[in-house]
């Protein structure tokens, strides 16, 4: 029996390239193995959490539906307006906000909204890149061409230098911020001529914000806020939709420490959450009703978040003392220079225990270049005791590569 040859693109993705690279190197005898290659939280989402799982541990037996429960709603509007201010009340979230067992389902389901809408269509990707964004491009059988997101440039990928030719053919956009894995920020202005470009040359800009919550200093502007902007200079009263052309992601997955969960939202233009709603209630995943309630808790609160920001701060000051890097402005990975992100994996596996990423394994070769090349990714999302002996081993190792600043 044949199967879809397009999906061999999954076949080489980084942990299974991570694998075979180590597949030689064995750790030092007697050496706890500290694994860094993962982005999955590993502390506790806090007794917010975990009361709020007991609390609302009814209404198994019934079917979740598409559009969620209005306790849901109400709390992402909530949550909406005390993040992003000038969003408050932008769109009416009953028509134009779904709730999503995370985040990666509806990333790779946009991809096929978009399909067969233009001729030789092209898919653009933020690289280095999310696999589930990928895999949208993949769903929206368009040309995957990836957008290269390097230091010079923030770690934010220039959407704007790419050529009319090629935004005229393109049907989706994915893009993030803070970036995954650099922690780069796009700013108020990257975001609202993102949308611009997307209203301009007719595609679907699809915004990554699953990091938006774990921040350094200032907290980051987000695509809600950036349309709202965008809203308030065509004239309020325009009779535009806000958001057309744009779909923003948000997850409780970092924001409050909880993968498991499985919860998030989705919210952008009408016929896109129109369309997303038939998809799913046809043959996607609905969040359980207890579930919702309790991602609804969590949408209502932000002390347990600073509480998690905060963990994470301290992780970042601990790289700084052991590694004399700059911290990123967003998220929880540290996307270090090395000289060889191969070997350097390869060493810190055999000499020092520790399990990373290397850069160039998320990442696509564009224009000559791997953005991802020469960085090692490590995920600080353990407890600080853990933390604390991984960077002493790789600080064991580590010359500083590229330089021992992190453009952040």
């Amino acid at each position: 029996m044949e199967l879809n040859p397009e999906y061999r693109i999954f076949d080489g993705n980084m942990f299974a390239q991570m694998r075979a690279l180590l597949a030689d190197q064995q750790p030092p005898e007697g050496s706890a193995l500290l694994d860094l290659s993962i982005g999955e939280p590993q502390i506790p989402g806090g007794p917010l959490l975990t009361d709020s799982i007991a609390a609302h541990n009814e209404g198994w037996q019934f079917y979740p539906k598409a559009a969620g429960h209005a306790r849901f709603t109400s709390a992402v509007e909530n949550y909406i307006a005390r993040r992003w201010p000038s969003a408050a009340g932008l769109v009416d979230l009953d028509r134009q906000m779904l709730p999503v067992p995370g985040t990666r389902e509806p990333l790779a389901f946009f991809g096929g909204l978009v399909r067969n809408t233009k001729p030789d269509a092209a898919a653009l990707v933020a690289n280095p890149y999310y696999h589930a964004w990928r895999a949208g491009a993949l769903a929206s059988g368009a040309e995957i061409r990836y957008l290269n997101a390097v230091a010079g440039d923030g770690f934010v990928p220039d959407l704007g230098a790419q050529p009319d030719a090629v935004l005229a053919r393109t049907t989706i956009v994915y893009l993030c911020s803070p970036t995954n894995p650099q922690g780069g920020v796009m700013s108020l202005d990257d975001i609202k001529s993102a949308i611009s470009l997307a209203r301009k040359h007719g595609f679907l800009l699809v915004m990554d914000e699953c990091y938006c919550d774990i921040w350094r200093g200032t907290p980051p502007p987000g695509a809600l806020e950036a349309a709202a902007a965008i809203h308030e200079e065509e004239g309020a009263d325009s009779g535009l939709d806000p958001l057309r052309n744009l779909v923003v992601l948000n997850s409780l997955s970092k924001r409050s420490s909880a993968a498991g969960l499985r919860a998030g939202y989705i919210i952008g233009d009408a016929s896109v959450i129109g369309l997303y709603a038939k998809l799913v209630a046809n043959s996607g995943s609905l969040v359980p009703t207890p579930l919702l309630m309790v991602a609804a808790d969590l949408y209502e609160d932000d002390d347990h978040v600073a509480a998690i920001r905060a963990h994470y701060d301290h992780s970042f000051a601990l790289a700084t003392r052991y590694l004399g890097v700059t911290p990123p402005d967003g998220g929880f990975f540290l996307w270090l220079p090395v000289d060889d992100d191969h070997e350097f994996v390869r060493r810190l596996m055999r000499e020092q225990a520790v399990r990373a990423m290397p850069g160039s394994f998320m990442a696509e070769t564009s224009d000559g270049v791997n953005p991802g090349a020469g960085y090692v990714r490590l995920a600080l999302v353990h407890d600080h005791e853990r933390t604390e002996e991984s960077l002493a081993r790789v600080a064991a190792i580590h010359d500083g590569g590229k330089g021992a600043a992190q453009a952040g």
